[in-house]
């Protein structure tokens, strides 16, 4: 990826298809949702309470290889999320 922009779109965006494509195989977007936030809570709060956490757009960095993380990934979806929710 060029840049962060990008990272976070384009993992962002994959992590949210998947899960809007599992909740309509599960015929309960309502369930997906509950387990989804489940493993963010899980997983992205403890890397926000940790040395790695970081904004999914930080003011510089060294390498974009080194940012392939549960933040990209998981905030980025619910980033793309709220973009839903506020722009419909």
């Amino acid at each position: 990826c060029r840049d962060w922009f990008q990272l976070t779109l384009k993992e962002g965006l994959t992590v949210y298809r998947d899960q809007e494509f599992s909740g309509d195989m599960m015929n309960s977007h309502a369930v997906k949702r509950i387990e989804d936030v489940n493993a963010l809570r899980a997983r992205q709060f403890a890397e926000d309470a940790g040395p790695m956490s970081h904004p999914i757009r930080p003011n510089s960095y060294i390498s974009m290889d080194n940012f392939y993380t549960s933040t990209v990934y998981s905030k980025g979806a619910e980033v793309i999320r709220m973009y839903r929710t506020l722009l419909g």
